[in-house]
């Protein structure tokens, strides 16, 4: 823990936590507490109090901030301190970001870093032509790897239009087309229904929940009582009714999602995954899911436990992992992937 003492060598990491602390107070409109403090910066109850009497006596407009809890909170109430800085490296995160976006078709998402570099750069107008050969030079040095998968343009007034609807609390209407599959009875050997083809645009009142963006991106809303999910790239002809829903107070849209492993739901189910010895750290260090429980054994194996829906998308991730990995858990999990990878080599022979 950081404590605020007389020494020469640490005056220059208590001036970036003070400037750090004043940005961090007009962040919040509600401001920050002791305890925050204590947090953010790794200091003692006493430090805190100092740190925040220091930016009252420079700053008159910092004042005790009112609010429903007990606990007391300050920030700026008056005219904001200008203390940002942004360099190349900042404007080179930001277009990378963007990039990113790019690759995983969000392209409402791009349009807004745009304007933020736009801003960042302006507000550097005096040094720009520096700043903009820097960041040209840091650009050429990084780049993604190619992201296999379909390329779907999505219109940005479809998100536009959701948008406007759950800030106002409106039902939207719009045109769906959805894919039609062959009889349950008719699946194909890997236990999926076989599709047959688009069916007819059909018209959908919906009230709108959120987006999910995953490899595709779908609008998640309730229809005729159920919570549903609609490929934007499927959806047009949309608009926001003059008809209002109240929004379910015991819906956690976050919540909701962290429920799959990737964009299905169904029943969850608990899953027990068992990695080899000789990719632990790699594992160790992946993200599977929210819920998520990584444990190393004495003999090296890693054991991987979380519980979630999405069997489809769990079994897609595990055939990656190749034969360094055993499904334990659920024994239904496991007798549909070896019934996946029979008909994946059932196949192959028949070819």
């Amino acid at each position: 823990m950081k404590e605020y003492i007389k020494d020469d060598n640490l005056r220059m990491n208590r001036i970036k936590d003070i400037i750090d602390l004043i940005m961090l107070m007009q962040s919040r409109t509600t401001g920050v507490s002791l305890n925050e403090i204590q947090e953010e910066f790794s200091v003692s109850r006493r430090t805190a109090q100092r740190m925040k009497d220091v930016i009252m006596t420079l700053y008159p407009q910092v004042e005790e901030i009112k609010t429903n809890s007990k606990i007391k909170r300050w920030g700026f109430k008056g005219k904001p301190v200008n203390l940002f800085n942004f360099d190349s490296d900042d404007i080179a995160d930001l277009v990378s970001i963007k990039d990113l976006c790019k690759i995983n078709n969000l392209s409402d998402k791009v349009e807004v870093i745009e304007k933020v570099i736009e801003c960042i750069k302006s507000s550097n107008n005096p040094n720009l032509t520096t700043l903009e050969n820097d960041v040209e030079a840091l650009m050429e040095c990084e780049g993604y790897a190619i992201k296999q998968g379909a390329n779907f343009q999505i219109d940005d007034k479809i998100l536009t239009t959701i948008r406007i609807a759950i800030k106002s609390m409106k039902k939207l209407e719009f045109s769906y087309q959805a894919k039609d599959y062959y009889d349950i009875n008719e699946k194909n050997l890997a236990g999926f229904k076989i599709q047959k083809g688009l069916k007819p645009k059909k018209v959908v009142i919906a009230e709108p929940l959120g987006i999910l963006y995953g490899e595709r991106h779908y609008l998640v809303a309730k229809n005729d009582g159920k919570i549903k999910q609609y490929l934007l790239h499927r959806i047009s002809d949309i608009k926001v009714l003059e008809e209002y829903f109240t929004p379910d107070s015991k819906f956690d849209f976050k919540e909701w999602a962290k429920l799959s492993f990737g964009i299905f739901h169904d029943k969850p189910v608990k899953v027990k995954l068992k990695f080899k010895k000789e990719i632990a750290d790699d594992v160790m260090k992946y993200n599977f899911h929210p819920t998520q429980q990584i444990k190393q054994q004495k003999n090296g194996a890693v054991v991987v436990t979380f519980t979630s829906s999405g069997a489809k998308s769990i079994l897609w991730n595990v055939f990656k992992w190749g034969t360094n990995v055993e499904i334990v858990e659920p024994k239904e999990l496991k007798k549909e992937y070896i019934d996946i990878l029979n008909s994946i080599i059932f196949a192959q022979i028949k070819k």
